[in-house]
């Protein structure tokens, strides 16, 4: 089970216990290498001639700054060209590797060719991974002809017995086709990049190891190639160093270690050292021995888990410092297999402890601001919709709220309004907000294009933001808008980063505007969008920095051939270390094994590789991951690696500490520290306190304990009325009281002060379908309009409503419904027919169907006689207070219906469409104190018009049937004496 960080030195060693043999050399690989190289090549003055081919271009820098080091002091030596296995692939086959959207377009021609009905729209979905198989096939060396045809007689097999009846559909037909013509595809797309002398990567390995095997055969003279620190190698590699080998021309120096080279090991990181092994002949000896480094070596291994992914870039940090405070020459690289915690980890880098370091993976564009910015800018765009049009493309005149507010708040946008507050013309200040506020108070769900630059009183800002865009035209001309006036801002706040992010996603808009203009058909915002994305996904932002520093930061693939002293991993969880297992091919997997193409397993036993070759050397080790069941992470299980770990190297290597810590957040005053003073070893990621309170004129609810608006646990909140809570209630009871404001006092007296005395309002949000209040009105409204002809106030002489009348108004309700529900939602730009406003309306219909019903179905219900509709009524009452002062309090109120039964009662009726329990209705002692009030400023108290409520069922309006409480009418119904309501119908 994971502990707490234990009291001890965090990067201490653990004790180094007596040995019965030497430790094993554990100079660094490339310095062993370098000095190799000087002692046997450097006296002959051959080393020049040398060829040395790393794994990365990091390891380039790397190798030829050992070389510099190896050489004695004095003694001046020539360096060996040394290269990167990719760049010196490419250069030996002579091309250059073209971007791939040049090739897939060059591909939707040739395939247009083939099948003249072909989407470009669909194309675009699957034309990448088709060129990524064409170049795994190459680079793998399988036989195109063999391949293709086994697809095609696997897609054949589908189509087998299926009768002579069966007719395939087109779209059926066309997909058999194509893999019947990839062969055909292939050929004519390698003959056209090889008339233009460009290629796809894996086109370019063969055709190196092609031009190699030519040379050889021809009896060129070659240099001497020595291959270094090589670990998965595609076919075409493999085959290259078999044929400089076979001509005596190459040396191989694997980095390996026996724990996992040694035969019979099930640990997957020799998996592919081993089969070189015999497949180039090669002695134990060029795989360094191998060497005892994992088993033999003391080192300290702390698995730290971390309750999200966050937390992993401030963790790195506080270990960073930490190490680097213990050794300030010690070589230390935090590796980075999620590369979206780049910026949490470069934010958490402790400027004091470690001035200076290097980045070499580079910052993707995909995880800077600017892409979400791009990102949601393609949401507004594509979840829009166009009402009344059948036209085709993607031009939307009418975009949702939710995605127009998430734009206008992000951050590029508001440090530009920020610019534009500073400008002299008073028309852009404060323009974004007013936008927002307008989307809120209009509760405006879709918003037309033309009302948003109205709203925008015209700026440029939100015409490129809003235009619609009918083609990839559209969007170049709005990026390239939103690019100028976006660069002003940062220009003058002198903000290099962003001016960066800014010249890149400049860059790629010319770049694809380049490649596109020239072609006559235009394409649609969707394929623009996967264009675009596949360029930002491979476009990275460098960082400048020292190549050598002692501090590295960097991705796994970048560690290889590489050692260090001290090693941080984060994100050592499964699905992240290795990656899953995901079949990103369009080719079927029994194809993949069957031609040797490399599959999901050969990238784990190469990712196994590279974790384990990096520990090889480092004294320290911390591996974090996410706890399971954390936010941040698919699964929150350990990695394998951590398991293997834990379970095979700590058994077999006694000088190894391992540690299991998990980390924790606490809240304090104090900055994170890496360990606590009691030993506890949880790192206290603390939380600022509020250095002031801000005050108030109105008294606070709150005791002294409670802070930051949270009530004191087990405390009462009171209120105090002093002077200005006084004031603010006469000010409040002489404008007048609602029966609703009455009811909410009686449900929560504290609600009633934040509401109506400090006023305190909650943040206004738009309502995508009816809310509650807007259900009821248009129920309201719907009866009104079917009751109007039998109202006497409204239609003077009105008749009375029989039931001879229910049958023409129960055809009348949808409609009267459907024409309120229009005017409910007709300010919103919704549609009343559509989404959850249709269920509403449907609900509305029944609620109101049900009601005449019942009108039916109740005894003396019928005939009626209505008074009036939706009619004001207001009263007043004195209330004695101490000191013998009157305090005059004015009540009004709106009247859903006043009608008069056919026994003579006259009865109020207020329409209820939520729920209401008879619970409800039991009003007699809330209102008993108020009701005595307004009695004794009455000389002749009749009994009172009563609300009427229910739940779908007929419930008695009365409180009690003994001796209702006095009440005083409105001048209007001074002679009224109303009986007990009948039972009624209520919604």
């Amino acid at each position: 089970m994971p502990t707490s960080l234990p009291d001890l030195p965090l990067f201490a060693v653990a004790p180094t216990l007596p040995l019965a043999r030497p430790l094993p050399d554990a100079t660094p690989f490339l310095t062993r290498v370098a000095r190799e190289l000087v002692a046997q090549y450097g006296p002959t003055g051959e080393l020049s001639d040398l060829v040395v081919v790393v794994p990365t271009r990091r390891a380039v820098v790397y190798l030829q700054n050992e070389l510099s080091l190896a050489a004695e002091a004095g003694q001046a030596v020539w360096s060996p060209r040394v290269a990167a296995m990719e760049d010196y692939m490419v250069e030996l086959a002579g091309v250059r590797v073209e971007e791939p959207i040049a090739l897939q377009l060059l591909l939707f021609e040739i395939l247009q060719d083939i099948d003249p009905q072909l989407d470009f729209d669909q194309f675009v979905g699957w034309s990448a991974l088709l060129l990524q198989d064409f170049s795994s096939l190459d680079q793998n060396l399988a036989s195109p002809r063999k391949v293709f045809e086994y697809l095609s007689q696997a897609k054949a097999l589908e189509r087998w017995d299926l009768g002579a009846e069966y007719q395939p559909a087109t779209t059926t037909t066309a997909y058999f086709r194509f893999w019947d013509d990839l062969d055909k595809v292939y050929l004519r797309l390698k003959k056209r990049m090889k008339q233009g002398r460009i290629a796809y990567p894996g086109l370019a390995y063969r055709l190196a190891q092609r031009r190699v095997r030519e040379q050889l055969d021809a009896g060129e003279t070659l240099p001497r190639h020595v291959f270094v620190g090589l670990g998965f190698l595609s076919k075409a590699e493999e085959r290259l160093i078999r044929h400089l080998r076979k001509a005596g021309l190459a040396d191989v120096l694997f980095d390996g270690d026996a724990f996992y080279l040694e035969p019979g090991s099930p640990n997957r990181a020799g998996q592919h050292l081993r089969q070189y092994k015999d497949r180039l002949d090669l002695p134990w000896d060029n795989f360094g021995g191998p060497a005892e480094l994992l088993r033999q070596l003391p080192r300290t291994v702390r698995m730290v888990g971390v309750a999200n992914s966050s937390m992993q870039g401030k963790l790195a940090g506080q270990l960073l410092a930490a190490a680097r405070q213990a050794n300030p020459n010690a070589k230390v690289a935090v590796v980075l297999p999620d590369e979206t915690l780049l910026l949490p980890v470069l934010h958490g880098l402790p400027p004091r402890e470690v001035p200076e370091y290097n980045v070499t993976m580079g910052l993707n564009f995909q995880s800077t601001p600017l892409f979400n910015l791009v990102d949601l800018l393609f949401e507004v765009h594509l979840t829009g919709v166009r009402e009344g049009s059948q036209e085709t493309g993607y031009g939307v005149p009418r975009y949702h709220h939710l995605a127009v507010s998430k734009l206008l708040q992000h951050p590029f946008l508001r440090r530009y309004q920020s610019w534009l507050d500073k400008q002299d013309d008073p028309a852009g200040h404060g323009m974004l907000d007013k936008v927002c506020r307008a989307i809120v108070q209009r509760h405006a769900v879709l918003l037309p294009a033309e009302e948003l630059v109205e709203l925008g009183q015209g700026h440029p800002l939100l015409t490129a933001l809003f235009a619609t865009w009918n083609n990839c035209d559209d969007i170049i001309a709005a990026c390239n808008t939103l690019i100028d006036l976006l660069k002003k801002a940062y220009q003058d706040q002198h903000s290099a980063i962003e001016a960066e992010y800014l010249y890149l996603f400049y860059t790629l808009i010319k770049r694809l505007h380049s490649v596109f203009d020239c072609r006559e058909q235009r394409l649609s915002v969707r394929s623009f969008r996967r264009f675009l994305y596949e360029q930002m996904r491979n476009t990275r932002l460098p960082f400048s920095g020292e190549p050598i520093a002692d501090v590295q930061v960097m991705g796994l693939l970048e560690t290889r051939a590489l050692d260090f002293d001290h090693v941080i991993i984060l994100s050592c969880n499964e699905n992240v270390l290795p990656a899953p297992k995901r079949h990103s091919s369009l080719f079927p997997y029994d194809v993949l094994t069957t031609f040797g193409l490399p599959t999901y397993a050969d990238h784990e036993a190469a990712t196994a590789h590279q974790f384990w070759r990096l520990l090889q050397r480092a004294s320290n080790v911390d591996l974090l991951h996410i706890l399971p069941g954390a936010e941040g992470t698919r699964t929150g299980e350990r990695s394998r690696f951590l398991l293997q770990v834990e379970n095979d190297l700590a058994l077999q290597n006694p000088q190894m500490e391992l540690l299991d810590l998990t980390v924790t957040a606490d809240a304090g005053t104090s900055p994170p520290s890496p360990l606590s003073e009691k030993g506890e070893g949880e790192l206290a990621t603390n939380l600022l306190e509020l250095d002031k309170q801000l005050e108030t004129s109105l008294p606070s609810p709150f005791s002294g304990r409670g802070l930051g608006g949270e009530a004191p646990v087990g405390t009462d909140l009171t209120l105090e009325k002093d002077a200005g809570m006084l004031l603010a209630l006469r000010e409040l009871l002489q404008k007048g009281l609602s029966p609703t404001a009455l009811n909410q006092y009686l449900g929560c007296s504290l609600q009633f002060y934040f509401q109506r005395i400090a006023r305190f309002r909650e943040n206004e949000e738009v309502e995508e379908a009816l809310g509650p209040d807007g259900f009821g009105t248009a129920v309201h409204e719907a009866l009104e309009e079917l009751l109007m002809p039998f109202s006497q106030q409204q239609t003077p002489g009105a008749p009375a409503l029989t039931a001879a009348d229910i049958p023409g108004l129960l055809a009348l309700a949808p409609i009267m419904v459907a024409k309120a529900l229009r005017k409910e939602v007709a300010g919103r730009h919704a549609r009343a027919d559509e989404g959850l406003n249709h269920v509403l309306g449907q609900v509305a219909k029944q609620l109101v169907r049900r009601y005449l019903e019942s009108l039916l179905d109740t005894e003396g219900a019928l005939p009626l006689r209505i008074q009036s509709l939706e009619e004001a009524l207001q009263a007043t009452v004195y209330v004695a207070l101490e000191g013998g002062e009157k305090l005059r309090v004015n009540l009004f109120g709106l009247a859903d219906r006043v009608d008069q039964l056919a026994n003579g009662d006259l009865r109020v009726v207020d329409y209820k469409s939520g729920l209401v329990e008879k619970s409800h209705l039991q009003l007699l002692k809330r209102l008993e104190a108020p009701a005595a009030a307004w009695s004794a400023c009455s000389p002749t108290p009749p009994r009172p018009p009563t609300k009427c409520v229910s739940s779908g069922s007929t419930a008695s309006c009365w409180p009690s049937r003994a001796a209702p409480p006095p009440t005083r009418p409105s001048s209007r119904y001074a002679t009224w004496r109303p009986a007990p309501c009948r039972p009624i119908w209520a919604f």
